[in-house]
């Protein structure tokens, strides 16, 4: 048996976390690379900092808002970016991550019983692209991927021997967990009731044991139901457990361009390499994102050889279980939603961490020469990823300066923007002229001018992804109903640089909801029944056209 790392280890390693990531938020300025779903959060997020009483419970993040909404006015309280939720957000993140960056030495300490690849693991997981990223940006995802690490830790320490004590405590731990993001719930339980069931122990008890984490799970939902019972959105217990987040819309379904999507994300899990957003991007860059999923196959592929004679280990077995049972179950909820998604990758890849440090202990006893290799190995995907996040430094700042000058030469009062839905000045426009969704054929807008709302706007992926049952043609028509409205109200319609892109360019950016079949409908519509001028051009947010009817 080995020992637990002790406290001072575990502080230090918190620490130095903590320092280089928010050293590295203060450097880069910019908390919304490659996402800014953060942004939509912190807005959400504001009735829980101001008055915590009557703020709205969201059914799908239970307790994030709570949770964050407590932590930004104590930051306020403590002059911390006082009043500006979307930055504090990405501190709060690194602090969370940090705690992740301790479960993951305590994990690896109490494996292996060796310090040197405890630091080596925590550095190395600390430093994959995904995990660096979320924790240096304002996404949502991170508190909760932190509570649900914990839990496999502990199952994949404990399962082998497991009491009735451990599997409610980490029953309890993993539903702290996916209340602060429900979709947490899916990927890891499939993976603790097999371990359960494979344990060294009689069926009878295996069964046992498996009822007893189901009911952890469920006592500590419904404590959590009756303590926010009579708030503002408070929910039932069914609605807690089941909530549908993304269910029967665009992210949902199964289709080729997945594939590449999936490469995406299995890629810049580890090195941050590109193609984020949409399958047309994820092709551009499959050369490199192939060679990052093959790195993390020979990884894995190495361990196997080095520890297959300990294959019958019940604890080396219960970690198997655990974290490759939820990488699989993970990956078939990801193929069927967003598996480009940084968000949807994170809770899903720990196996990566765990694999790394066997194969440091079975390594790190060889020659100086193997160990100052595997050391630099370690460090390899930090330096990697921080010089890829470099060259989104300071893009904060610019998009703001591109919000004001998009204002100045498109009065708000006049103007309805046209874009895909993708853009990141969407979000600043969202953000700071008026908290309004695009149209999607379910506004009565005044004729122009109009002040309220301040910010009009027509989105091109709406219609894939709120009427996922839609013909091409009826998402081409609803599109043209919104740019007729607003152009018979008397607003200059303005569309982003998407005027430019060419049928596979939309057809890419369609394919990540699912629609890549109506690009035709949607691009001869746009460009047979309007013209558009280039009216302004700027080095941030790109070209604007003016639309008129041919």
């Amino acid at each position: 048996m080995t020992r637990t790392a002790p406290a001072w280890q575990l502080l230090l390693a918190f620490a130095l976390s903590l320092l280089v990531l928010c050293g590295l938020i203060g450097w880069l300025q910019n908390v919304h690379i490659i996402s800014a779903n953060g942004m939509y959060k912190s807005i959400q997020a504001e009735p829980w900092i101001a008055s915590p009483s009557t703020a709205r419970l969201d059914q799908s993040n239970y307790l994030f808002f709570p949770l964050y909404g407590v932590s930004a006015r104590l930051l306020d309280a403590l002059g911390v970016l006082r009043g500006v939720p979307w930055k504090q957000f990405a501190y709060l993140n690194a602090f969370w991550a940090s705690i992740g960056t301790v479960i993951v030495y305590a994990f690896a300490h109490r494996l292996t019983g060796s310090a040197r690849v405890a630091a080596l693991t925590s550095v190395f997981h600390f430093g994959c692209g995904f995990v660096l990223l979320l924790s240096v940006i304002s996404e949502d995802i991170m508190p909760g991927y932190v509570f649900v690490l914990a839990s496999m830790a502990l199952a994949g320490l404990w399962f082998d021997r497991p009491t009735w004590q451990r599997i409610a405590t980490v029953g309890a731990v993993f539903t702290l967990g996916w209340l602060i993001e429900w979709r947490l719930l899916f990927p890891a339980l499939p993976a603790f009731v097999l371990a359960l069931l494979v344990a060294p122990e009689p069926l009878k008890k295996r069964i046992g044991h498996v009822l007893v984490l189901l009911a952890s799970i469920l006592a500590v939902s419904g404590i959590v139901q009756l303590l926010w019972e009579g708030h503002n959105g408070a929910i039932g217990l069914h609605d807690i457990l089941w909530t549908g987040k993304g269910v029967a819309t665009g992210w949902a379904g199964v289709t080729w361009d997945k594939a590449w999507m999936m490469l995406s994300g299995v890629g810049n899990y580890l090195l941050l390499l590109g193609g984020f957003v949409d399958p047309r991007s994820a092709k551009d860059a499959a050369g490199p994102l192939a060679i990052s999923v093959l790195l993390q196959v020979a990884i894995f592929g190495a361990c196997v050889l080095l520890l297959w004679s300990r294959r019958d280990e019940p604890r080396l077995r219960a970690v198997a279980v655990i974290f490759l049972g939820t990488l699989g179950a993970g990956q078939v909820l990801n193929f069927y939603s967003q598996p480009q998604d940084p968000q949807m990758q994170i809770n899903v890849m720990p196996w990566l961490a765990v694999v790394w440090a066997l194969l440091l202990a079975a390594l790190l006893s060889s020659r100086r020469g193997v160990v100052l290799v595997l050391a630099l190995l370690s460090f390899a995907p930090f330096a990697w990823n921080v010089s890829a996040l470099a060259k989104w430094r300071g893009d904060d700042t610019r998009w703001l300066a591109a919000t004001a000058a998009l204002e100045k030469r498109f009065p708000p009062d006049s103007s309805v923007f046209v874009y895909f839905g993708y853009e990141p000045i969407t979000t600043w426009q969202y953000a700071l002229w008026s908290r309004t969704w695009d149209w999607d054929n379910r506004v009565a807008i005044p004729p122009a001018p109009s002040a309220d709302p301040k910010f009009k706007w027509i989105a091109i992926n709406a219609g894939a992804i709120r009427h996922p049952g839609w013909t091409a043609a009826e998402h081409a028509a609803a599109i043209k109903r919104d740019i007729d409205l607003a152009l018979d109200r008397g607003y200059r319609v303005i569309v982003s640089d998407l005027w430019t892109w060419t049928p596979e360019v939309l057809a890419g950016y369609l394919g990540t909801v699912a629609a890549a079949g109506r690009t035709e409908a949607i691009y001869r519509m746009l460009h047979d029944d309007f013209r558009a001028t280039e009216a302004f051009k700027d080095p941030v947010a790109g070209t604007y056209f003016e639309l008129q009817r041919r």
